[in-house]
C-alpha cells in the first residue's frame, strides 16, 4: 500500500510541485509511524517468544525458577518516582495503539451474511492493544506478589502502605489505569485474606482511592474524576498536568457499547408501518 502511495505521489509530481512536497512530507511521517509500530510489534513478539521458551525449558528440565532476591522497596522507596515510571510505561503502550486496532477489535459479522465475518480476508492486528491489556494484568500480579513476599506481617504492611502511596500519586498524576491495576492487585484473594497484615497497615487513603474507583453507578465517581482531569489537562501549563490516562478496560467497554448502539439495521415492517405507507399512497393520489 505504501508503494502504491509512492507511485501515486510521483505521478502527480509534474503537475503541482507544492502539492507534491506536502504529500512527500506526509509519506515520510507515515513511514516513520509504520516503522515505529513494527518495532513495537516485533518487541512484543520477541518478549512473548522468550517467555514461552523459558517456560518450556522449565517444564522440560523440571527446574525451579531462580529465587527473587530483591523486593520493590530495595529498588525504589519513593512512591512518586514509581508512579512516574508506571506513567511512562502506560504512555509508551498507548502511543503504539492505532485507531485501526480498535476497529479490528470490534469487527462484527455481517448482519446480512451470518456465515462470513466482515473483512474475513484480513487478519486482525491488535497486538499493541492486547499487549496493553496484558500489562495491566502483570501490574496487578506484581502488586500482589510484592505484598505476599515478605514473611513478617509488619513488612507486608509496609509494602501495602507503599503501594497505597503509589496509587495516590498515580491518581494525582492522572494515571487511572495504573491506579486501578494497583487497587485490583491489592484486592486479589492472596492479599485480601491477610487480615492481620491489613490490621497493621494504615488504610484510610486506600479506602478513599477505592471509593474513587467504585464501580457503582457505572463508575460514576471515576468518571467525575476523569472529567476533572481532562479539564485540568486542557488548561494546564506544564506537560505533567496534561497527562490523562483512562482506565483502559472501561474505555474498551464504552467503545464496544457505543459500537453496538450505533449499529445500523433495517427496521422490521409491521402492520402499522404498512398502514402508514398505504395512507401516504392514497394522499399522493388525491
Amino acid at each position: 500500500m505504501v508503494g502504491q502511495l509512492k507511485d501515486f505521489i510521483h505521478r502527480i509530481a509534474p503537475c503541482d510541485e507544492a502539492y507534491w512536497k506536502s504529500l512527500n512530507q506526509l509519506l515520510q511521517k507515515l513511514s516513520q509511524r509504520l516503522a515505529l509500530m513494527s518495532q513495537g510489534e516485533e518487541s512484543i513478539v520477541k518478549v512473548s517468544l522468550t517467555a514461552s521458551s523459558i517456560s518450556d525449558k522449565l517444564v522440560a528440565f523440571k527446574t525451579k525458577p531462580p529465587p527473587i532476591t530483591k523486593d520493590i522497596l530495595s529498588i525504589c522507596t519513593d512512591p512518586y518516582a514509581l508512579a512516574q515510571q508506571l506513567t511512562h510505561i502506560e504512555l509508551e503502550h498507548l502511543s503504539r495503539i492505532e485507531p485501526e486496532e480498535f476497529v479490528q477489535a470490534f469487527v462484527q459479522k455481517d448482519p446480512l451474511d451470518g456465515s462470513q465475518p466482515c473483512f474475513s480476508d484480513q487478519k486482525k492486528k491488535t497486538t499493541n492493544l492486547e499487549a496493553y491489556v496484558r500489562w495491566f494484568n502483570r501490574l496487578c500480579y506484581l502488586v500482589a506478589t510484592e505484598i505476599c513476599m515478605p514473611a513478617k506481617k509488619k513488612q507486608r504492611a509496609t509494602v501495602i502502605e507503599f503501594f497505597i502511596d503509589v496509587a495516590r500519586e498515580c491518581f494525582n498524576i492522572g494515571n487511572f489505569n495504573s491506579l486501578m491495576a494497583i487497587i485490583s492487585g491489592m484486592n486479589m484473594t492472596p492479599v485480601s485474606r491477610l487480615k492481620k497484615t491489613w490490621g497493621k497497615a494504615k488504610t484510610a487513603k486506600f479506602f478513599i482511592l477505592e471509593h474513587q474507583m467504585d464501580p457503582t453507578g457505572n463508575f460514576y465517581n471515576y468518571r467525575t474524576a476523569l472529567r476533572g482531569a481532562a479539564h485540568r489537562s486542557r488548561t494546564a501549563n506544564s506537560n505533567r498536568e496534561k497527562i490523562v490516562i483512562p482506565f483502559f478496560s472501561l474505555l474498551i467497554k464504552d467503545i464496544y457499547f457505543l459500537n453496538e448502539g450505533c449499529a445500523t439495521g433495517f427496521p422490521m415492517v409491521t402492520s402499522t408501518s404498512r398502514n402508514l405507507w398505504s395512507w401516504r399512497g392514497r394522499l399522493e393520489s388525491l
